[in-house]
């Protein structure tokens, strides 16, 4: 595979990020050879197939027809060269929408009278690491049709998208709770590996919250870990 290892670490952490960064290295090693190349041709056809494919997982947006690649070399490099400038030019365009937003929070939150949730580079390290354990466990169950995975994966990448050591809501981790609580029930004895790191996700969101509330240290999750009534917070 041509395509380096970083940058395919890349696309699952950020599949937005990653479909960049896989662009630019197809066109960035095309602009090395003044001529189409059997090289070239297998740089492209790579690149192509990992951006039609995290299009077809709806892992990113991309409006772009797909190119036609059958035909003499040069005309079938010529198509994925602009297929992969097309949707380039459309990555960059969502990275931006979504950096303005966060700066817009961060904004928001600094105005706000200081008022964030914080976690610690620990906790945002652990978070991306379950977010990244989430992903491979839903690509290899068997047991949910490829709809219900779908909407999960996208759950989880907007929680990725949400993730700074300050934010003003937490509503993404509770929302992607009462996702992946339908699929939990679906998968019965099977769900253990998804409700474990499901309620790891939830205690730090909860401890973070707790904090923002000056809560007591010793204070636990009302809805993690208790039987019968959860207990009151004064």
């Amino acid at each position: 595979m041509s395509i380096p290892r970083d940058i395919l670490k890349t696309v699952g952490d950020n599949p937005v990020e990653g479909a960049i960064a896989i662009c630019r290295f197809a066109l960035d090693h095309s602009k090395e050879l003044s001529d189409w190349t059997e090289e070239i041709h297998g740089v492209l056809l790579e690149a192509t197939a990992a951006i039609m494919s995290l299009q077809e997982h709806d892992l990113i947006a991309n409006n772009n027809s797909h190119p036609d690649v059958e035909g003499h070399m040069g005309y079938v490099c010529n198509n994925m060269t602009r297929f992969l400038q097309d949707s380039l030019a459309d990555f960059v365009g969502q990275s931006s929408a979504k950096k303005l937003e966060a700066l817009k929070k961060s904004f928001g939150i600094s105005l706000a009278n200081g008022f964030a949730y914080e976690f610690t580079d620990g906790d945002l390290n652990r978070i991306q690491e379950i977010i990244n354990e989430l992903r491979d466990l839903l690509k290899k169950d068997s047991a949910l049709d490829d709809g219900h995975k779908r909407r999960l994966l996208k759950r989880l990448e907007e929680l990725q998208k949400e993730l700074n050591k300050k934010v003003s809501s937490l509503s993404h981790f509770y929302i992607l709770m009462g996702d992946f609580g339908v699929a939990i029930g679906k998968l019965g004895k099977n769900a253990k590996p998804f409700t474990d790191r499901i309620g790891e996700l939830l205690d730090f969101a909860w401890k973070a919250q707790a904090r923002a509330e000056q809560l007591p240290s010793s204070a636990e999750n009302p809805m993690l870990g208790h039987d019968g009534e959860p207990p009151r917070l004064e």
